[in-house]
């Protein structure tokens, strides 16, 4: 089970919150993968992302006794991973975010050359949707879309109502979508005037904002129009994208590092 489900009552949680020093490892060797990613994302550079993993991890270990699951442990974890980004990014606007190593290592999985081609195109084109972001937008959907937080759970990351979470999840869900649909849909039609806001609508039917009738008008008026067909596509790939991103790993050398903090912190020996 995904440390993302832990409920507060969950033994591992227990554990570690009651000192066992075993137990905390595993928790934070489960966490730390999707920490580095967030920070990644939102902190721009991957010296930067280490050291928000490392910085986020100290006070999981350092707090988790006192963690009372009045909120839920993704919504804590990811609301210190977000503080230690903004130190970071504090007088490094002008830093560019990822790079090409991140981009290599999601499309270094591919089973073939063309597919290592094509992976990489999409991966610099959505590199690109979600950098240009505005923060409060690319946070909400790295939390709901890459890493895969319920709404209230994000939005409790981001310290906001689960409301403003889904606004502004519509908002970038629609960006991406613009970025993205020449590269997924690059003979789509355009809508006409009487189409509806086709992404946003989809967006709110995600998030289960639309009740059967509405779902029911808009499957319908997807299969008759080419142009709003193609713009759900081009939504789904995006939305597919971003999450087959929260599948990259940290690299060995970073591994090596967290795992050497990780010992520290909690007082096991060994290697």
């Amino acid at each position: 089970m995904s440390w993302i489900a832990l409920q507060p009552s969950d033994p591992l949680l227990d554990r570690a919150r009651n000192g066992d020093a075993a137990a905390l490892e595993q928790l934070l060797v489960s966490i730390a993968p999707a920490v580095h990613r967030f920070g990644l994302r939102m902190c721009g550079s991957d010296s930067d992302a280490q050291d928000v993993l490392q910085e986020t991890l100290i006070s999981i270990a350092t707090h988790v006794s006192r963690f009372e699951g009045k909120s839920a442990l993704s919504s804590w974890v990811f609301a210190l991973a977000r503080n230690a980004c903004i130190k970071k990014r504090r007088g490094r606007k002008n830093q560019q975010h990822l790079g090409q190593k991140a981009i290599e290592a999601q499309s270094a999985s591919a089973s073939s050359p063309e597919q290592r081609a094509e992976n990489r195109e999409l991966w610099e084109v959505l590199t690109r949707a979600l950098d240009g972001l505005p923060e409060q937008y690319r946070e909400a959907v790295v939390l709901r879309d890459i890493e895969g937080l319920s709404a209230a759970q994000a939005a409790g990351a981001l310290g906001i109502s689960v409301d403003a979470l889904k606004s502004r999840l519509h908002r970038a869900r629609e960006a991406l979508r613009k970025e993205l649909m020449p590269l997924l849909e690059p003979r789509a039609p355009a809508p006409s005037a009487q189409c509806p806001d086709m992404a946003t609508l989809w967006s709110r039917k995600l998030e289960g904002d639309l009740d059967k009738q509405d779902c029911a008008e808009i499957e319908k008026h997807v299969a008759e129009c080419p142009a709003c067909g193609a713009i759900c596509d081009a939504l789904k790939k995006a939305l597919l994208a971003c999450q087959s991103s929260a599948t990259a790993e940290i690299r060995p050398e970073v591994q090596a590092q967290v795992k050497a903090a990780m010992r520290a912190l909690t007082g096991l020996g060994g290697t």
